[in-house]
């Protein structure tokens, strides 16, 4: 039986834990802070089974002038970044060319089909029904979003992916969410089959107890370095040097963003950047069913216990920068023109998503490093994809046969 050591307790690092665990491995944890509370605790809530196209496309830089140029901008980039972006920014305009974005949108159809079917089977497995709902979401469309030219054709676009989705027009997006403020709605895009959770953090503390009662021990370490052994295997340092000295087989850094450091200290660099999303919760109460997303703002709306919580916007930056206020503000005037009511806020929240440029994961043994493996840059996906990535790693650790797009995913691929 082997020792192997996960670094994040995120939902990937859950996931790839409870994967290794369930293979019968001797999982060691590795996060300073409880399970959960990190950039998991602040997503938007939505196993995204519509999530088929990545963001790396000539729609994306036909519209990102426009976008950066918006004093209410979603989108932002910090110049103090650019340097970190260098590699970053070539590979995605790679990404972005018709040949490529097809390669990697047929990868991405087939990896969110297996990443929502392993996702609905791992909530489900927890036995709680009440930390979920499958009352599928929306996607509105206003005059001058570019998504209201194309209702039609985007809904068919997303029976092609193999996605349940219909065209709405305004008095049917009213007809399954009456809180919606009609003024310039023009209609919707719904998903009736989108899962969505009532608690992001409650499900991970789920998912941690039930990794606790089989045998998965957390250290409330957190890890600076990582030193190969002659005779195989890890040594992983701690922030208090030698007293914080672990060994494992095999290490898996499920860490985020924080993996680029560890990675470096061993000559290793990805180009997964730091890519902020912000939330707010809403005290003022609404009636809400479903997940409603915005697009043209690029946030959602989901019902949750304690409120509505309002997550989304794309800000490039250095992780430890303070957060930007602007960026709550304009998520609680988004909310309040889409509902068309004053809004007050329970709850102000920042997280660091870590993001690839051709919007794939990068999940896999890193070249040249035996028994060291990678999962992360999972994006604005990391919940949806999270219990298939620990499918995949456990996969990869007994060296089974994997699905074709797995060598897009790929760390070679850089």
């Amino acid at each position: 039986m082997n020792t192997i050591a996960v670094v994040g307790a995120g939902i990937v690092g859950l996931a790839v834990a409870r994967s290794l665990a369930e293979r019968g491995h001797r999982v060691q944890l590795y996060d300073p802070g409880p399970p959960g509370e990190g950039t998991s605790f602040g997503n938007a809530g939505l196993i995204a089974n519509y999530a088929t196209s990545p963001m790396a496309s000539i729609d994306t830089l036909r519209q990102l002038p426009r976008e950066l140029c918006r004093r209410d901008a979603s989108l932002s980039v910090d110049p103090r970044y650019l340097a970190r972006l260098a590699g970053f920014g070539p590979r995605f305009l790679k990404a972005a060319t018709p040949s490529r974005f097809a390669r990697h949108k047929s990868d991405l159809v087939a990896l969110i089909q297996d990443a929502v079917k392993a996702q609905h089977a791992l909530l489900e497995s927890l036995e709680a029904p009440d930390l979920y709902a499958d009352t599928g979401c929306l996607q509105l469309a206003r005059q001058g979003d570019p998504l209201a030219a194309t209702l039609e054709a985007s809904a068919r676009a997303k029976r092609a992916d193999g996605v349940a989705c219909e065209a709405l027009t305004a008095q049917e997006v009213r007809d399954l969410e009456p809180a919606i403020h009609p003024a310039d709605l023009v209609g919707g895009l719904y998903f009736p089959e989108t899962r969505h959770l009532k608690d992001s953090l409650a499900v991970s503390r789920a998912l941690w107890k039930r990794l606790e009662g089989e045998g998965v021990v957390q250290h409330g370490l957190r890890i600076k370095r990582l030193v190969p052994l002659g005779a195989g295997g890890w040594r992983l340092i701690g922030e208090h040097g030698e007293s914080g000295e672990y060994q494992a087989d095999q290490v898996v850094l499920c860490a985020g963003i924080a993996n680029d450091a560890l990675l470096k200290s061993l000559g290793v660099s990805m180009p997964v950047v730091s890519e902020r999303g912000y939330h707010v919760r809403l005290e003022t109460p609404l009636a809400l069913s479903r997940p409603v997303g915005w697009l043209a703002r690029h946030f959602y709306a989901t019902p949750m216990q304690g409120g509505v919580r309002l997550a989304g916007t794309t800000e490039f930056t250095a992780p430890d920068r303070a957060a930007d206020e602007r960026r709550w503000e304009r998520l609680k005037g988004w909310g309040e023109a889409l509902f068309g009511q004053p809004l007050s806020l329970a709850e102000r929240w920042m997280g660091v998503r870590h993001s690839t440029p051709d919007g794939l994961p990068v999940v896999g043994q890193v070249t040249g490093r035996a028994g060291l493996f990678v999962a992360y840059g999972h994006g604005h996906l990391g919940l949806t994809q999270s219990a298939h990535t620990g499918e995949l790693i456990a996969a990869m650790i007994h060296g089974e046969a994997l699905p074709d797009y797995v060598a897009s995913l790929s760390p070679a691929r850089f």
